[in-house]
This record gives structure tokens, C-alpha cells and sequence, in this order.
């Protein structure tokens, strides 16, 4: 197999593990931002690949060699896929194809177009979720309602409010489709959520105007939630108050907020994001001869 299909996605996939590592050490807004800019290059990088190796390999295997031997023409791509290679992504895409239409229509199905008024679920596992859209409507249980006292139930009201407002379920959701159809790349749809949930925690301090207060409030919803169920499964887009890594969000709160990053920092994540591009471009490159060959 030619190493000019795999190696670029390689690069690009270090250099989105070496920029978004610092993610903890940028404002919330920026980390979240450049975590997002970074998966939408790997999916440009990796697509292709799939795409390319899974075409390359099948136009090689007898039983759709005799359909599909126009793709390995058209790609000029004719040397045998490993039967490892060719095999992992033919999976790959056609199981991260069915599990995008899967996430795509669970955001389709919980999503909230028009504004809502806050909703009080009759549970009593504590919990608070902001649904996906644009009406971003809130959900808080009776039970975390009753755990909690006034000033801390603003303050998750603040949080969730956040993500609603600033529209967080278009960043989840991107990161549910990335995981759905790239399974390694649950790295970092991690970190863009701990992102996300810090950008909401810093919203709901400068809202509240007391760190201190967020931070207790955090740490004590994650205490009293003592449920072994992994946080929003299946529901794509939703945002949940004590989310990912409650631990590492209440020492940021803490502390005082990040600072914005110095010129040089900024100039060093421009310039890998910008490398991780033209990888990523580079690949695309490798689909012109097949659309060249399928338009004429």
C-alpha cells in the first residue's frame, strides 16, 4: 500500500495530540474553539483515507473486483491493500456510516427549535441537562432541586443556561459524529467536552460572580450523584452539569481564570493547525483523480 494515503493522516493525528494537550492551560473559549478547528481537519485527513484504502481494497478482492476495478484505475492506485488495512477501514466505513445517521437522528429527535421555559423532571436521581437546538431548553430533576439549596441551584441554572446560549450542542455534536465514525479519536472529543464544561462553569462564576460558590456546587452535585451510568449516553448534543472531569473543574475554579495566551502561543497553535491543514489538504488531493474520473 502506498505510504503516501496513510502517512499524512499520521502527522496530521500527532499534531492534533501535541496542540490540544495544553487545552487545560488555554481560556475555555479558545481551547474549545481550537479543539473543534483540529477535529474538523482529521475528519477532512480521514475520510479520504477510509475512503481510498476501502476502495482500493475491495477493487482488489474477487467478488467486487469485477465492479469496482474502475475505482483502482481511476484512484491509479494499483498496488494490493494489506488484507489488515483494507479490512479495519471497509469496517470503519460502513459502521462509522451507520453510527453517524444513528447520532445525527438522536440530535434530530431531542432537538428543541423554539425556546422553552425550565422543565423540573419528576426523578429523584439528581441531574441537569440542556438539550440540543436553538431552543436549548433545561431540564433539572426534582431530586437535584431538593439536594440543593436556592444559591446553588442558580448556579447550575447559570451553567446550563451557558451551554444553551452559546450553543455547546453544535460543538458535542460535532464530537459525537468524529467518535461515531473514528472511534480512536474519543481522545479528543473528551477533551473538547471538558472544554466545553469548563467554558460553562467560567460563564456561570462570572454570572454569579463567587468561584467558590461553582465550585462547591460542582463538587457536591458530583458527590450526591452516586449513578453508574455513563453521563448524556445516546443523547447527542446534550450538555450535563457534573460532566467530564469534575475533579480537574473544580481546581480551575479555584484558581483564577486562565489568562489569554501570550503572542508566541498563539503563533505555535496557528502554525500547527495550519500544518494539520495542509496534511489534511493534501489528502483530499489523493479523491481529485476519482471525481475527475466520475464527472467526465
Amino acid at each position: 500500500m502506498p505510504g503516501h494515503l496513510v502517512q499524512p493522516l499520521l502527522a496530521a493525528a500527532l499534531l492534533a495530540l501535541a496542540s490540544t494537550a495544553l487545552h487545560r492551560r488555554l481560556p475555555p473559549r479558545l481551547a474549545s474553539n481550537h479543539i473543534a478547528a483540529v477535529m474538523v481537519i482529521l475528519v477532512i485527513a480521514a475520510v479520504p483515507t477510509v475512503v481510498l484504502v476501502s476502495l482500493t481494497y475491495l477493487a482488489h478482492v474477487p467478488f467486487f473486483g469485477s465492479t469496482l476495478q474502475w475505482c483502482s484505475h481511476a484512484l491509479g492506485h494499483h498496488r494490493e491493500v494489506p488484507v489488515w488495512l483494507g479490512v479495519t477501514c471497509t469496517v470503519l466505513l460502513a459502521a462509522g456510516t451507520v453510527r453517524c445517521v444513528r447520532v445525527v437522528s438522536s440530535y434530530r429527535r431531542m432537538s428543541c427549535s423554539r425556546p422553552a421555559p425550565l422543565a423540573v423532571a419528576d426523578d429523584d436521581t439528581p441531574f441537569a441537562i440542556t438539550l440540543p437546538g436553538p431552543g436549548g431548553r433545561i431540564v433539572v430533576s426534582a431530586g437535584l432541586i431538593q439536594a440543593l439549596d436556592p444559591h446553588e441551584t442558580e448556579v447550575v441554572i447559570a451553567h446550563e443556561q451557558a451551554h444553551a446560549a452559546l450553543r455547546h450542542d453544535r460543538y458535542l455534536l460535532l464530537g459525537a459524529l468524529v467518535t461515531a465514525f473514528l472511534p480512536p479519536l474519543a481522545w479528543l472529543s473528551s477533551r473538547l467536552t471538558f472544554s466545553l464544561e469548563r467554558w460553562a462553569d467560567e460563564t456561570a462564576a462570572d454570572r454569579c460572580g463567587d468561584r467558590r460558590l461553582v465550585a462547591a456546587t460542582l463538587g457536591k452535585v458530583a458527590l450526591i450523584d452516586r449513578t453508574d451510568r455513563p453521563p448524556m449516553v445516546g443523547f447527542a448534543g446534550a450538555a450535563g452539569f457534573a460532566g467530564l472531569g469534575v475533579a480537574a473543574r473544580v481546581r480551575l475554579l479555584l484558581r483564577p481564570p486562565v489568562p489569554n495566551p501570550d503572542e508566541k502561543w498563539v503563533v505555535a497553535l496557528a502554525v500547527t493547525v495550519g500544518a494539520a491543514a495542509a496534511f489534511a489538504a493534501f489528502q483530499v488531493h489523493h479523491v481529485e483523480p476519482l471525481i475527475h474520473f466520475l464527472c467526465h
